[in-house]
C-alpha cells in the first residue's frame, strides 16, 4: 500500500509539473498574439490619427513597438481577471527599499559588464551574432527621436510589460511547481526564446544571442527570487535596455 501510495505521488507531482510548463507555454503563446494584435491596432489607430503622408517611419516604428509591448501588460492584465487564483504567484509590488536600490544599481553593474564580457568573448572567438530589429531600425534611421524614443519606452514600457509577463507571471507560477532556482532557469529560457521573433542573422549567431539573452536573464530573475518585488527587475531591465540604446545612439549620432 506504501508503495502504491508513492507512486500515485509521484505520478500526480509529475503530471502537475508538467501541466505547469504546458501552461506557461500557453501563457506565453497567447502574450505573443496578443503582442501582435495590440501592435496592428496601433498601426491602425496612427493611420486614423495622422494620414500616412504626414508619418516619419520613426514614429512609426516607435508606435508599433511600444503596442507591441504593452499587448505583454494587457495579456497578464486579461488572464488575472479572468483567473484570478493566479495573482498570487506573481506580480508581487511593494514600496522600494534601500536593498531593493543596491539589488537594482548591482543589477544593472553586472548586466553591463556581463554584456561587455560576451560582446568580448564573441569578438576573440571571431563568432558570429545576431542583431536585433530595434536596433537594425534605429541605426537605420538614426536620429535623436529615434534613440530617445526608444530609451523612454525601454525604462516605461518594454522594462515593466516584458517582466510582468516573465518574471511576475511566468516565474512566479512556475514557483509553485519548481524550487527557486527551477523557475528561474525556465522562465529565464522562455525569456530568451521569445526574443527570436525579433532577432535577424544566421542561425548561428541567433543561437550565440539567445544564449546571452538566458545569461543576461538569470540576473532578473534571481532579483525577483531574492527581493520578492517586480520593480527591481523591472528597473534593472529598463535602465539596462535604456543604456545599449544611449550607447547605440552616441556611436552613430557622434
Amino acid at each position: 500500500m506504501d508503495f502504491e501510495s508513492t507512486f500515485r505521488e509521484d505520478v500526480i507531482h509529475l503530471w502537475r509539473t508538467l501541466r505547469s510548463v504546458v501552461l506557461a507555454l500557453v501563457f506565453i503563446f497567447g502574450a505573443i498574439i496578443t503582442s501582435l494584435i495590440v501592435g496592428y491596432v496601433g498601426i491602425i489607430v496612427l493611420d486614423l490619427t495622422y494620414p500616412a503622408a504626414q508619418q516619419s517611419e520613426t514614429g512609426r516604428f516607435l508606435v508599433t513597438t511600444a503596442f507591441s509591448e504593452l499587448g505583454y501588460a494587457i495579456f497578464v492584465g486579461g488572464l488575472l481577471y479572468w483567473k484570478t487564483d493566479l495573482l498570487p504567484a506573481g506580480l508581487r509590488f511593494r514600496r522600494p527599499t534601500r536593498r531593493d536600490a543596491r539589488w537594482i544599481l548591482g543589477g544593472i553593474l553586472v548586466l553591463v559588464v556581463t554584456e561587455y564580457v560576451l560582446t568580448s568573448l564573441f569578438s576573440v572567438f571571431n563568432a558570429p551574432t545576431a542583431q536585433n530589429v530595434a536596433a537594425i531600425e534605429a541605426t537605420k534611421h538614426a536620429s535623436l527621436l529615434m534613440f530617445g524614443g526608444l530609451i523612454a519606452e525601454s525604462l516605461l514600457i518594454t522594462g515593466p510589460c516584458e517582466e510582468i509577463l516573465f518574471r511576475g507571471l511566468i516565474q512566479g507560477y512556475l514557483r509553485r511547481y519548481f524550487s527557486a532556482i527551477g523557475a528561474i532557469l525556465l522562465a529565464c529560457f522562455f525569456f530568451a526564446s521569445a526574443h527570436l521573433l525579433a532577432l535577424q542573422g544566421s542561425p548561428s549567431g541567433i543561437r550565440n544571442i539567445i544564449l546571452s539573452l538566458f545569461a543576461l536573464s538569470l540576473v532578473l530573475g534571481f532579483a525577483y527570487e531574492r527581493t520578492d518585488s517586480l520593480f527591481v527587475p523591472i528597473l534593472i531591465h529598463g535602465s539596462y535596455n535604456a543604456i545599449l540604446f544611449a550607447s547605440l545612439g552616441l556611436t552613430h549620432l557622434y
